[in-house]
């Protein structure tokens, strides 16, 4: 498995190098901004403005808080960088094993003295590996913006919180795109659905506040459980925190389970017969 894993990293180098350097510059320029937010009065003079003129878009962002560098973060930083990494993770579930399928290597690879339990958990733990470091790189970017900052400084543990509660989140979107990818005949209608459902609970959770049609719906969205400047004050919830990863590890247990049984495609995108096929393989497997 550590040859699987080692092969792997190597092979996404690329990914960690592009993500990481984007998630860097930008955690680095809102860190850096937070000072210039607040030694300007024609800026704090604007949030004003908007929580008169327009309440709903201030309570939606949280104008209030943003005088804090919790506040400033939480609005500026973790209101949409979950989308942003998300999309990562999405692509990165739905290609774990189907873009080698796709691209007629599965196969060879099969063929090799590998098992397919061993090629799973392989890929499996070097995709959430480079999930961690995409974080840790976040995380240590923020870190960074503040050595040179005068006003934006948060504990360096307290802020790595939210960035476990986004992992264990990133790790659900990650493991649905994986068994979406085993369900599907295409990996991009796997990356396609799971993104559309990333997207559909972003704007759930951040519409919820002010559309009360939409606070239901809120319930059964995966973002609305991500704690960010709630972890930095008040701890992390443990309890949600564990309830996903055991709903992350269920997904890629199925996922898993899948694998084992379905047959492999030499080459190209897969059809709703073949489809059929794996499911009553699978099926008569159980």
């Amino acid at each position: 498995m550590f040859t699987v894993i080692r092969y792997s990293l190597r092979s996404s180098r690329g990914a960690i190098i592009g993500w990481g350097i984007g998630l860097a510059a930008l955690a680095i320029m809102m860190g850096s901004f937070f000072d210039m937010m607040v030694g300007s009065n024609e800026m704090m003079d604007v949030m004003n403005a908007y929580a008169v003129t327009m309440p709903e878009f201030a309570e939606i962002f949280n104008f209030s808080a943003m005088n804090t560098p919790i506040g400033w973060l939480d609005v500026e930083y973790f209101s949409f960088v979950p989308l942003i990494i998300g999309l990562f993770a999405t692509g990165a579930g739905a290609s774990l094993l189907a873009r080698d399928e796709e691209g007629g290597t599965l196969d060879l690879i099969l063929a090799h003295p590998v098992s397919r339990t061993t090629l799973f958990w392989g890929r499996f733990l070097t995709t959430t590996l480079v999930t961690i470091i995409l974080l840790l790189i976040s995380w240590a970017s923020l870190l960074l913006s503040m050595t040179w900052s005068e006003n934006f400084t948060i504990p360096a543990l307290d802020l790595l919180l939210p960035f476990t509660s986004l992992f264990a989140i990133l790790m659900f979107f990650m493991t649905l795109a994986l068994l979406l990818s085993m369900l599907l005949p295409a990996r991009r209608m796997a990356n396609m659905l799971a993104a559309m459902l990333l997207v559909a609970s972003f704007f759930i959770t951040l519409m919820s506040g002010v559309v009360d049609q939409l606070e239901r719906a809120a319930d059964f969205s995966p973002l609305t459980y991500l704690e960010t400047a709630t972890a930095i004050e008040d701890g992390l919830n443990l309890t949600w925190f564990g309830v996903f990863i055991a709903i992350d590890l269920v997904l890629a247990l199925i996922s898993w389970q899948m694998f084992q049984r379905r047959d492999v495609r030499v080459g190209g995108e897969g059809t709703w017969r073949f489809l059929k096929r794996n499911l009553r393989v699978a099926g008569e497997g159980g």
